[in-house]
């Protein structure tokens, strides 16, 4: 485009093309210019005020809709916790309220029975002792229930006479329980007398261990498994378990239950005897609970004393009592929270303290429970949402000094609130939350802005309809001839026009000439694609590998497809992981045959070097992977080897264009690693002579070997080769140092084929 030369030019041009119109001053036009700009500012501001106006209005609206929708979810996600976790908290309560209530029944049946019979403590053995356990058990939740009456020193022989005498009631509890639908534990017949006490690994008790200066020998209990613990069903000695002494004698004390710390934890992680411990307490809950429950999960002993008292409903803890023995239960805590939600409360974490042992944490999912571990796995975002409470005041059983109690139907003996206080804690989890944050804060917000942004097109659409009237009524009023000429001078339209006419020629002959390409193509099909250039490169400097499983083919023929297809996912995927580690380029794989090359496609000086360490590593690497699997798919998987070929030169490298075009190799080079391959040994590294070269040049001469026979290669002769040994001692290069040395490729995984091994490379094999 030219410019016009002068303004006269122009005024010129504006006389010669508009005729009739009147020829305004500069002067005049000087103010009608000002005049048009003055008010198409003061109309510009009111655009952009109005624009700024809508802008604001639409982000506070949307900001006002998200913020709206994000805590309405907010409000439903907390509602929910809320409502679980007082559940949860609610259930726990109401369901130890009911274990200790059935406990204090059986303990009042058992005292009235010692009372009517005329029995005398602690010669008192529980008729129908199994029916009574049982259904104790069921409703609360235990696995294991015990009595224990004290023997003092100078009944200890009387004891186990008696003992020796009335120990027909194991005889009834093995048949009754062997009866029984419910129980799925072992079904024994037969048991060991022991005519003494015993304690701890086996060994016989004649004098007290201390505390209260008497026994407390096992006698009625239930399950009943003669040969769990030390194979003796009766009189081990609880004073032996410091924990539960403890328990005891604090129950004596104040007059109450006592809830143990977790029995099976491990106290001190580098104690051996927390350790052994632990496993020993949970060994032996494994005799009397359901094999899928996992008895290394947490669980405590609840004691309950036994005073010879039937004077009142409700124990008058003020008076001295006969305290005759204890009974105890043993409960894992996983028993008391699952089944307490519906399907869908999921994500809602309980943790249990106590300041005697270490915590730990369940997740809910539900009705199922999940053991989490040893300590406080909740998430500290949630610490605001806690709810908690201890045990003794969700049973609501708890008393106060004056030996009141508050309202519960529980009337038995109180829990002990400052021995080794429990607390249950209930938080949400991030899952949770998740659940409830749904896209509707943002569709709705989008919807918002949606509706904004529709409000200003119709408004920007009505502004510059408006606009154009303006200016249309502006112009006439100021002469439009006049400013149009001012505008654009007569030779500045003319140009204007041409090259406008010469656009729309050649778009119109771009149009008509890519409607005749279209239609030749399509009457030539792929005639077109042969014009273009091949996508494909020569690479001077390359290292080829061929690695072949040496047995695969005896051992594939013995086994499923599936197990064929799982062995070469497992050892191709590590062949992968260490081809990504060590920068090589992996081709593709046919059947047990891997393919990799270094130098393509980017160039590395050090191709040899990086290839060498690359198969030494896979070979190493389907060791392990082989032992590894030799357990599942059978022992000779062991003997599996690999046969690689290693071969360096110059290899044509790219993608034939048609359907599943691929990444492909060609050239000699390729058949000579494939040559390599076939005629090398199971266990080694075979390599021809041009890659010994290119190794020897990386510093690393020494470690090829030269085979010492040479090879008939087909369609290539006789060949010197040699094997490739890498050692520990001369292995000093880390994978990350030639990373650091050479060009990072970027590796990726070819589609996988299935062709015959040698179809792809154009080799005979």
């Amino acid at each position: 485009m030219q410019t016009t030369p002068d303004s006269s030019d122009s005024i010129a041009s504006h006389d010669e093309e508009a005729p009739g119109l009147p020829i305004t001053s500069d002067h005049g036009k000087e103010d009608g210019e000002a005049i048009a700009k003055k008010e198409g500012r003061i109309v510009f501001y009111l655009r952009v005020l109005v624009i700024l106006v809508l802008a604001v209005a639409a982000i506070c609206v949307c900001m006002g809709v998200h913020k709206y929708v994000t805590d309405q979810q907010q409000d439903a996600f907390e509602t929910k916790f809320n409502n679980d976790a007082s559940k949860v908290l609610e259930v726990v309560g109401a369901t130890f309220q009911d274990t200790l209530g059935s406990t204090d029944a059986f303990i009042t049946q058992l005292v009235a029975y010692a009372r009517y019979s005329g029995s005398s403590w602690p010669y008192v053995t529980m008729p129908a002792f199994a029916i009574h356990a049982t259904k104790l058990l069921k409703l609360s939740k235990a696995f294991y229930f015990s009595v224990y009456p004290f023997v003092e020193p100078w009944q200890h022989d009387e004891w186990l006479n008696y003992t020796n005498e009335t120990n027909g009631w194991i005889h009834e509890s093995l048949d009754i329980q062997a009866k029984d639908e419910d129980w799925w534990g072992p079904k024994e017949k037969e048991f060991s007398h022991r005519h003494e006490i015993f304690a701890t690994g086996g060994k016989a008790r004649d004098e007290p261990f201390g505390h209260m200066n008497n026994f407390l020998p096992s006698w009625q209990v239930h399950p009943m498994v003669p040969s769990a613990g030390y194979g003796y069903p009766y009189n081990y000695d609880i004073w032996q378990i410091d924990s539960l002494a403890q328990a005891i004698l604090h129950a004596d004390k104040h007059k109450r239950v006592v809830v143990s710390p977790q029995v099976n934890a491990i106290y001190d992680p580098t104690s051996e005897e927390s350790i052994a411990g632990a496993e020993s307490q949970s060994n032996w809950a494994s005799a009397f609970t359901h094999p899928d429950l996992d008895n290394s999960e947490p669980f405590s002993v609840i004691t309950f004393p036994i005073y010879d008292d039937l004077s009142s409903v409700r124990l008058d803890l003020t008076k001295n009592q006969s305290f005759v023995g204890v009974v105890t239960f043993s409960l894992y805590w996983r028993e008391m929270i699952q089944h307490v939600l519906p399907t869908g409360s999921d994500g809602i974490i309980v943790v249990f303290e106590d300041p005697c042992a270490p915590s730990f944490t369940y997740r809910l999912d539900g009705p199922m429970a999940t053991f989490l571990g040893s300590g406080d796995l909740h998430d500290p975002t949630y610490d605001s949402m806690k709810h908690s409470a201890k045990l003794s005041a969700l049973a609501n059983v708890y008393h106060d000094q004056e030996g009141g109690s508050s309202y519960s139907s529980y009337t038995g003996i109180p829990i002990a609130d400052d021995f080794c206080p429990r607390t249950i804690s209930v938080y949400p989890s991030s899952a949770m939350e998740h659940d409830h944050r749904t896209s509707d804060a943002v569709l709705f917000t989008v919807t918002a802005a949606l509706i904004f942004l529709f409000t200003s097109t119709v408004f920007m659409l009505y502004d510059f309809w408006v606009n154009r009237r303006q200016r249309i009524v502006m112009q006439r009023a100021l002469a439009s001839g006049a400013i149009v000429s001012s505008l654009f001078p007569k030779k500045v339209r003319q140009q204007l026009y041409a090259e406008e006419q010469e656009k729309k020629k050649r778009e119109k002959a771009m149009m008509d000439f890519s409607h005749l390409s279209h239609t030749t193509l399509e009457s030539n099909g792929w005639e077109a694609d042969t014009h273009t250039r091949p996508m494909a490169d020569l690479y001077e400097h390359a290292t080829i590998l061929f690695a072949d499983l040496c047995g695969f083919t005896k051992w594939s023929s013995q086994r499923t497809p599936v197990e064929v297809f799982e062995l070469l996912e497992a050892i191709y995927g590590q062949f992968d992981k260490i081809a990504l580690r060590r920068r090589v380029f992996k081709v593709e794989t046919i059947g047990d045959c891997y393919v990799a090359c270094t130098g393509v496609p980017h160039q590395q000086t050090a191709h040899a070097l990086i290839m060498a360490r690359f198969t030494n590593d896979i070979m190493a690497e389907l060791q392990l992977v082989t032992h590894s699997l030799a357990q599942k798919m059978g022992e000779d998987t062991k003997q599996l080897t690999m046969r690689a070929g290693l071969h360096s030169g110059s290899v044509t490298a790219g993608v034939l264009r048609g359907e599943k075009g691929r990444f492909q190799l060609f050239g000699d080079s390729v058949n000579t690693a494939a040559r390599m391959e076939q005629n090398g040994v199971g266990g080694k590294i075979h390599a021809s002579q041009e890659f010994a070269d290119a190794l020897t040049a990386s510093g690393k001469g020494h470690w090829v070997t030269p085979r010492g026979d040479r090879i008939t290669a087909k369609g290539k002769g006789e060949l010197n080769t040699y094997f490739v040994v890498i050692t520990q001692e001369t292995e000093t290069m880390t994978s990350s140092s030639v990373s650091q040395a050479h060009t990072h490729i970027p590796v990726r995984d070819a589609p996988q084929v299935g062709q015959q091994k040698g179809e792809l490379f154009d080799v005979e094999v």
